[in-house]
């Protein structure tokens, strides 16, 4: 790479059709000898290519470098305008990588029969796969029912759909691989230049040009009045933007080891320490409860994070089967037995859990790879099998097909059934699967997200807000009786996705983030009339960032023991987490509905740090067994698998100052846990983002340390203000009036809980704090003290005709 440097300025020598051009950042601050010495080297180097390879070469002074990076933020963020141009400066970034890859690389030219044939070698790997994958299913390599690895596939599964763009994907980054390959290394030029090398090519002259074109089109034909259900049509002139089975937005370049999809590398060495080694090595060994906030703020976290954010694991290409990359006695597989998509976990001789059960190797499949948005080769991306909005798609489903099949295509409803009087979520289609049960008898359910039966607070959760889109549907039919079923089922939809998208910004953010943070963002809402935040430029799209390491804070604060309360909010029974993963029944047992409901607005959950209940970290997922899976590492390892960078990028990223020994970091951690960080990791810089933003002090009255506090900041800035349907923007086809305003605004969880629990008596308002002189118990039939929305502005007075 033809790259002089001299402290912090470059001299960048580019090559384009025979053409060598040298550009040259601002010099104003090099002293006058240096610049003489380096314009010396510079010249011999240039006239030494003009008398070797006969190439012209010309002066030139570009943007100063500086201008690449993002402006180091003030620790108040006093504007939101930052944070909403980090999208749009990652993708200036990544076109100046590319621009001075193709420009400055010196590499020879590569014409689209070179990339055509990249496609079809990929594609012939691909095919070659069959024999080995056929050799997998032969020697019972696979997946099997009801143990932890069960569960783990239930958390990924991917849809039909999900697998056929995920094989494209697939293919892209292999022939990216290819062209990384042949085109780069033979030259010597590193790999992170390479990548960006490899993005300045088209998918278009290639048999994924018009797959890619057809996913990503902003020509799509868009009508009707309401939200699309598969997240398309948002944004008229990017249709695609936050559609479903598209790629996660990045904040900062992927990290990978060889430019492309391999793991990234340390500073120094050959590869990062195990995932489960910074496990056992950094969590905490005594909880830490947090005194003020309850089990509500934990599951509403877990309910918009399934809204935001679903990724699908690999599977086997040909047979679409399972992939299991250990042993079933937890050694690793022999090497002719490993899948290209296993990434499994080292787990170390001497753990302090596993080592009593002779467990080495913990199964991790690497997720389901996208192509990437601009149609260009490149590295890899990961697939969102979610809609990237905040629009109900873990209620309704993401795509049109799951959204018929939860349909009853009568007065507007769900699918629901009925067992004692009361509303239930519809049994799976295929429990064996979709629970970790031994007969197509035990309770299992359906619902617009597959991981709705993960654990019985969430399928709670899913099953208060069927029955609130029922409730609703019913009172709209008999406001409006001459409705038909598609009118008041879309305009359930429209009011409970409003009633989410206010309980998250209204009552939830301000205590994740806190609530002068809030404020500071623009995120405030308001009180009365619309907003003018919707902006057409502004990309909703999920970051990879949020969806891989940020939201993924709420592990940290689940409890393993739940407790069933009753209306005096005392408990004597509960139910233990470890033993009820994808077993949902429990919820239908007498008065547990209720129980668990009052739980979730009264036991307090922990304290947001590297403590993880030990039902998370070694019983994850468990089957009859003795022990399941590790959350956190497999968090870790989801990390690496999507390239994000380390700790310390993100740090900068969000105005901290990178650390440049472990003993920066002091300033938002404490000695001990930076001790920890320094005997596991070699260097500052390989620290993953997921355990150096948990390792950080909570800040002012959020939930969240700095880095964290950053990353779902932005996310959710971009989540409100890049929705053309959130519910406060006016001017829109179907924007509701300012009268049905007034009552979204009264929507509270805790009045989703009276209207919809069994028999609940008693609430407080707030119910993700606890009741308290300031937040007391009061009637549920109370709609002053919590307030309920009326319906009645929805009633439309039709005029007779004449």
């Amino acid at each position: 790479m033809a790259i002089l440097r001299q402290g912090k300025t470059y001299w960048i020598l580019a090559v384009k059709d025979f053409e060598l051009s040298l550009q040259v950042p601002s010099l104003n601050s090099v002293p006058g000898g240096v610049k003489m010495a380096c314009g010396s080297v510079v010249l011999a180097f240039l006239l030494w290519t003009s008398l070797q390879f006969g190439v012209k070469f010309s002066l030139t002074s570009p943007t100063n470098i500086q201008a690449l990076n993002i402006p180091a933020l003030s620790r108040t963020y006093n504007s939101y305008k930052t944070f909403a141009s980090w999208p749009i400066l990652y993708q200036q970034r990544s076109e100046r990588s590319i621009q001075k890859a193709t420009k400055l690389s010196g590499l020879p030219h590569v014409d689209d029969e070179s990339i055509n044939l990249s496609v079809k070698f990929s594609e012939s790997n691909l095919g070659r796969e069959t024999r080995m994958e056929n050799n997998l299913i032969r020697s019972n390599t696979k997946v099997r029912q009801e143990t932890p690895q069960h569960g783990q596939l239930i958390e990924s599964y991917p849809s039909a759909e999900a697998l056929r763009h995920g094989k494209n994907g697939l293919i892209a980054t292999k022939a990216s691989l290819y062209i990384s390959h042949k085109h780069c290394q033979w030259y010597g030029v590193d790999d992170d230049e390479c990548g960006a090398f490899v993005m300045s090519m088209e998918m278009n002259t290639t048999s994924l040009g018009d797959k890619c074109a057809a996913q990503y089109s902003s020509s799509a034909s868009c009508s009707g009045k309401y939200r699309s259900i598969d997240g398309s049509c948002n944004h008229e002139n990017h249709k695609a933007w936050g559609k479903v089975h598209t790629s996660y937005l990045r904040l900062l370049e992927p990290q990978y080891g060889d430019g492309i999809q391999e793991p990234r590398k340390p500073v120094r060495g050959k590869s990062l320490p195990s995932a489960r080694l910074i496990s056992t090595g950094m969590t905490k060994e005594s909880d830490s409860e947090d005194t003020s906030k309850t089990l509500s703020l934990v599951q509403w976290t877990e309910f918009i994070e399934h809204d935001l954010v679903f990724t699908p694991a690999t599977r086997m290409v040909h047979s679409g089967n399972p992939i299991m990359c250990c042993r079933q006695d937890g050694s690793f597989l022999a090497p002719r037995y490993i899948h290209p998509a296993c990434m499994p976990i080292s787990v170390p001789n001497n753990d302090p859990f596993y080592s009593k059960y002779r467990q080495r190797c913990m199964n991790y499949v690497r997720s389901l790879m996208a192509m990437r948005p601009d149609c260009h080769f490149g590295p890899a991306e990961q697939m969102n099998q979610a809609t990237h909005h905040l629009d109900g798609s873990m209620i309704y489903g993401s795509t049109v097909e799951k959204a018929w099949a939860l349909r009853t295509f009568a007065n507007g409803g769900l699918s629901a059934e009925l067992k004692n009087g009361r509303e239930y979520l519809p049994r799976a289609d295929k429990p064996l699967q979709q629970c970790q049960v031994s007969s197509n008898t035990s309770s299992c359910y359906k619902a617009g997200d597959l991981r709705v039966n993960l654990h019985p607070h969430l399928a709670i959760m899913h099953t208060l807000w069927l029955r609130e889109h029922n409730r609703i549907v019913e009172k709209l039919a008999l406001l409006n009786p001459h409705w038909d079923d598609d009118t008041l089922y879309q305009e359930a939809r429209k009011i409970v996705i409003a009633e989410i998208q206010h309980i998250t910004y209204d009552e939830w953010l301000p205590l994740v983030l806190g609530s002068r943070y809030t404020k500071k963002l623009g995120l405030r809402l308001r009180k009365t009339g619309f907003s003018s935040d919707f902006t057409e430029s502004l990309n909703p799209s999920v970051s990879n960032s949020f969806a891989t390491a940020g939201i993924r804070f709420r592990l940290s604060m689940m409890v393993g023991n739940i407790g069933l309360y009753d209306e005096n909010r005392n408990t004597n029974k509960s139910l233990q987490l470890r033993n009820n993963f994808n077993h949902p029944e429990a919820i239908e047992e007498s008065e547990n509905l209720d129980s668990l409901v009052r739980g979730l607005a009264t036991q307090t959950s922990q304290k947001s740090d590297l403590y993880y209940e030990n039902d998370l970290i070694q019983m994850l997922y468990k089957d009859d067994g003795r022990f399941g899976m590790d959350a956190l590492s497999l968090d870790v390892q989801r990390g690496r698998d999507h390239g994000l960078p380390g700790y310390n990028h993100y740090r900068k990223l969000c105005g901290l100052p990178p650390g440049r020994s472990f003993d920066g970091f002091l300033d938002v951690m404490s000695k001990s846990t930076v001790a920890k960080l320094k005997s596991l990791y070699a260097h500052p810089d390989d620290v993953d983002l997921l355990v150096g933003a948990m390792s950080e002090h909570v800040t002012d009255d959020s939930v969240l340390g700095f880095t964290f506090r950053c990353i779902i900041g932005e996310q959710m800035l971009r989540t409100k203000k890049g929705d053309r349907f959130f519910y406060d923007v006016p001017s829109q086809e179907n924007s509701f009036t300012e009268a049905q305003l007034d009552e979204i605004r009264k929507s509270t969880l805790a009045r989703v809980f009276c209207d919809n629990a069994d028999d609940i008596k008693m609430m407080q308002p707030n119910v993700f704090v606890r009741p308290s002189k300031s937040n007391q118990l009061v009637s549920c039939s109370s709609t002053d003290d919590i307030k309920q929305p009326s319906l009645s502005p929805w009633k439309e007075f039709l005029v007779k005709s004449s």
